[in-house]
């Protein structure tokens, strides 16, 4: 199956794949789109839905379409970008997801507190696991919690390494401590 993937910056770009993929096996392949930040993903994204369905060499399935929530209403902004796409008038041959993370793409890759020390380790470097902070998905200081950690596994903090971590990462983990992800391996394995 061929997977369309509308995402805010790179560090998705580089990250939500691997964790498609570790979600659902028969992925094919995902064509992406990176939209460099919050406010173009919501003026770029039902432009790229039209390309995905203009190409019929991508042979899109489904489309994803993720943001962060910045820890508010992940329900609500997925309304609000639903009411994007109707009032566009452009009506997909695919299924169209929606997903806001609970909080930020960071919240996940802090979930498995051996997955950074294991990149550390695969990179070459001396690293231990520390312990993951337990309420992940409303942290709202992510992004300064995992740089933290990276800093303390000499890796540099960058999308590179974001998508070593998901790689390593036990997605049963990131249910855990993350629950609302288990929604966003519901949508990609719908359809």
């Amino acid at each position: 199956m061929n997977i369309g993937l509308i995402v805010e910056g790179s560090d998705d770009y580089e990250t939500y794949p691997v964790l498609i993929r570790k979600s659902r096996r028969d992925i094919g392949r995902i064509h992406i789109r990176e939209c460099g930040g919050l406010r173009k993903l919501k003026t770029k994204f039902v432009y790229f839905l039209k390309e995905f369905q203009s190409n019929p060499a991508y042979q899109i399935k489904k489309a994803i379409v993720i943001r962060d929530s910045d820890c508010s209403d992940a329900h609500k902004l997925e309304q609000e970008l639903c009411q994007i796409l109707e009032q566009s008038g452009f009506k997909p041959t695919f299924s169209i997801h929606f997903h806001a993370t609970k909080c930020k793409l960071e919240s996940l890759l802090l979930a498995d507190e051996e997955a950074i020390p294991q990149v550390a380790r695969n990179r070459g470097r001396a690293a231990r696991a520390s312990t993951a902070v337990m309420t992940l998905e409303n942290l709202k200081e992510a992004e300064n919690v995992l740089s933290k950690k990276l800093f303390e596994a000499n890796l540099p903090d960058d999308a590179k390494v974001f998508a070593e971590i998901a790689e390593a990462s036990d997605l049963g983990k990131i249910v855990l401590k993350c629950p609302h992800f288990r929604d966003f391996m519901e949508k990609t394995n719908a359809c």
